[in-house]
């Protein structure tokens, strides 16, 4: 039985990964978050179930993620905020505390039998040149500069991730994302769509993680970035969910 970790099980992406794997009887979860009481009571399936174990506290206690992260075959990062701050550091530390317990286990069990897991990082499509360049120049230049300090943190954490070649690492790199059910979506490796929901987000991080043994979307060097995009329905239909979207 696989055994899936999520850090940021609270949040809006790390909520759907749960609700969407917990149903699945053949994976095992360790769930990671700041709040007990608020993991209760957002996924209360979660603390009865057998598949599931919980561990709550910061990202900086390294003792408690590594037993969170020990024996996993993926790991989805998806700890995030909104808030543009300057020194906004919130990716970073997360993946700082990712490989520190990585390194411990590895040590723990000795480098040539380690077996590292996948690590899967929510990022965005506005922190891939590529795709933001294809974006409107001045929705490029005000987004860019309304969430500068959250690109950077995204930018920071996906290269000390990327410093570490023996970590193999996957990007989900959507553009907006908005409330709403389940619509369908693609993957691409070149074109971001302007929103996508967090229940198709959730589900594309799934199969990247699982397509080809996990294989297929992990990053070459720095050039395979991947994006998720929603399908069957255009940017225009949303103009009612304007509160709900973040932007990329």
């Amino acid at each position: 039985m696989p055994t899936y970790a999520i850090l940021g099980a609270t949040g809006s992406t790390g909520s759907e990964l749960l609700k969407f794997l917990i149903t699945n009887p053949q994976i095992h979860l360790n769930l990671y978050a700041r709040s007990a009481s608020k993991l209760a009571k957002l996924h209360p399936a979660a603390a009865g179930s057998e598949n599931v174990t919980i561990y709550t506290g910061d990202l900086s206690d390294g003792s408690l993620l590594a037993n969170c992260l020990r024996s996993v075959d993926v790991i989805f990062q998806t700890v995030a905020t909104n808030e543009n701050e300057p020194g906004c550091s919130v990716a970073l530390r997360a993946a700082h505390g990712i490989v520190t317990a990585i390194e411990h286990l590895r040590k723990e069990e000795r480098p040539a039998s380690f077996k590292c897991p996948t690590v899967v990082l929510l990022s965005s499509a506005s922190v891939n040149p590529s795709m933001a360049a294809k974006a409107p120049r001045f929705g490029r230049w005000l987004v860019k500069t309304a969430f500068c300090y959250i690109y950077a943190d995204l930018r920071e954490a996906t290269e000390y991730l990327q410093g570490r070649p023996w970590i193999p690492l996957i990007l989900a790199q959507p553009g907006g994302l908005l409330q709403g059910a389940s619509l369908g979506f693609e993957l691409s490796e070149e074109e971001p769509s302007p929103f996508i929901s967090y229940s198709d987000l959730a589900r594309a991080m799934v199969q990247m993680a699982e397509e080809d043994g996990g294989k297929k979307w992990v990053v070459e060097g720095s050039h395979l970035l991947v994006c998720t995009w929603m399908s069957g329905r255009r940017a225009s239909d949303h103009s009612s969910d304007m509160a709900n979207r973040g932007w990329w």
